[in-house]
């Protein structure tokens, strides 16, 4: 496994990080056994980086992390986390929570620890209770290393949080998908632009980079048939100049090996490359088959119907012929946002810019999605 020095952190650190949010399960649980060899096979391999948070599966994550990692020499891997803001309504309850994950993760300090999943919202209670200045606190205690925050929100908040406090390194959902469509570029360079280390989630878009219908998954086949999909998407973002750290939530041992594979002896992807991304992408932009924007005009619906989101998992469902992804994706819906719900009342219709028959297209999808989860 390739290293790197971050050189804002004095570290080295490997090129691609476990992230610990999507272990192998059995029975709604971590598969403790296939788990444990995934974490002894990634080690063995100088993947040494591992990611988890305070409700990584549903709280599982933390505790079986160390129960394993104490069987290795704490100076031989990095250990994160990450503080759940929301579950925090009084600076005693940081307190609480930062306690109860060292001794979860039977360790004495985090290598890195995050504020978890910032937004405009949240941002309000790190303010609030001074939570950057707990994370310090910590950190000249000497139980935290290197402080940061994961982020989901504007560019705009992302740039004024960025400014507000002094950062070790920044979380980012960054891929080739978000890079243009969600301004992912954006968020990248306004951390190059403060000279802070970006740490990477989502690479593969939670699996919606991982496959594709086969008129554009042929793109990268042809090019190179020994390649997963996956490896496209891990090489594009790794990569990017200011990327200390590629994060993938692997389930089995085969993602596991396919990616320690991507960032073994690594080379940036070159320009020839670079336009079959660009291909791919323009190529999933086609595929549309409900031509939803996503504006929500036509929300809110009076009978609970997530329009948009319906729509949403439909059309990527189109893009990637990814079965398992799409049941994933439809089961996030709550039973009432589900196209079940739809009582034809046409309220929607008239307010779509789309000229979008809603309650037509809401009966196809139940039909198809029907078909799929009942195969």
């Amino acid at each position: 496994m390739d290293k790197r020095l971050i050189k804002n952190l004095e570290v080295n650190l490997p090129r691609l990080g476990f992230g610990c949010m999507r272990l192998p399960l059995n029975e709604g649980k971590i598969d403790f056994e296939r788990a444990k060899e995934m974490i002894h096979h990634a080690m063995s391999k100088g993947l040494n980086y591992f990611d988890t948070a305070y409700n990584y599966h549903n709280g599982e994550s933390e505790t079986f992390l160390g129960k394993i990692l104490p069987e290795f020499p704490r100076e031989s891997y990095f250990l994160t986390s990450k503080l759940p803001v929301w579950k925090v309504k009084s600076i005693e309850d940081a307190e609480a929570l930062f306690n109860e994950q060292l001794d979860k993760c039977n360790t004495e300090y985090f290598d890195f620890y995050l504020l978890h999943s910032l937004s405009k919202k949240t941002i309000e209670t790190v303010e609030k209770f001074n939570l950057y200045y707990f994370l310090l606190k910590k950190k000249k205690e000497g139980k935290i290393k290197n402080i940061g925050f994961s982020f989901h929100d504007t560019n705009e908040v992302l740039e004024k949080f960025v400014a507000a406090h002094k950062w070790d390194f920044v979380q980012l959902q960054i891929n080739y998908w978000d890079w243009a469509e969600n301004d992912a570029k954006g968020a990248y360079e306004i951390l190059e632009k403060n000279n802070i280390p970006c740490f990477v989630m989502e690479p593969v878009r939670g699996g919606f980079l991982s496959s594709f219908a086969p008129q554009v998954q042929k793109y990268l086949t042809d090019y190179n048939p020994n390649n997963s999909v996956s490896s496209w998407a891990l090489k594009w973002v790794g990569s990017l100049p200011n990327i200390a750290i590629v994060l993938s939530g692997m389930s089995n041992m085969e993602q596991l090996k396919d990616n320690i594979n991507t960032f073994t002896n690594f080379e940036n992807i070159n320009d020839d490359e670079l336009k079959l991304i660009n291909n791919v992408v323009e190529e999933l932009r086609k595929i549309q088959p409900v031509p939803c924007t996503g504006c929500r005009y036509c929300m809110d619906c009076s009978f609970g119907v997530d329009i948009p989101g319906v729509f949403g998992v439909y059309n990527d469902y189109k893009k990637t012929e990814n079965v398992e992804l799409t049941i994933k994706n439809y089961k996030f819906l709550t039973e009432k946002e589900r196209p079940e719900n739809c009582q034809k009342c046409e309220a929607c219709v008239p307010k779509c810019p789309q000229h979008i028959n809603i309650p037509e297209e809401l009966e196809k999808i139940k039909r198809e999605m029907d078909l799929i989860i009942n195969k």
